[in-house]
Order: structure tokens, then sequence, then C-alpha cells
């Protein structure tokens, strides 16, 4: 299993486990597949978080298997 992580405002973020969505309200494991091999290709990455759309540098995005 996957689990994306993002830094938001100084805190990493489990986004699977919050459901949080990524670029077009896609679930964060749907969209790493789909974007994951290019994700260094955007200047940023949009995420719906709590109520909230946080864009940040895909610097911050990392990704943990288990």
């Amino acid at each position: 299993m996957k689990n994306i992580y993002a830094c938001l405002l100084g805190e990493w973020v489990n986004l699977t486990t919050s459901h949080a969505t990524i670029d077009d309200n896609k679930d964060a494991n749907v969209w790493w597949e789909e974007n994951g091999t290019t994700l260094f290709d955007y200047n940023y990455v949009n995420v719906q978080y709590h109520g909230k759309n946080y864009r940040i540098h895909p610097s911050f995005i990392q990704v943990v298997t288990e």
C-alpha cells in the first residue's frame, strides 16, 4: 500500500488516510498512479485538504510504500 504525504504549512499530512484530493479532486493514490512519473514537470500541485486548497511545489510530496 502506498501512502502519499504532503507538507502543508510545515506539517506532514497523510493524504491517503485523510481522504484529501489532489488536482481535479482525484484520490491521492489514483493521482500518483497517473502522474507520479511526471511529477516534476509541474511547478505546483493543488491539494484539497479539510475544505482548503493548498498550492505546493512537488518537492513537498513524499510517497511511502509499506
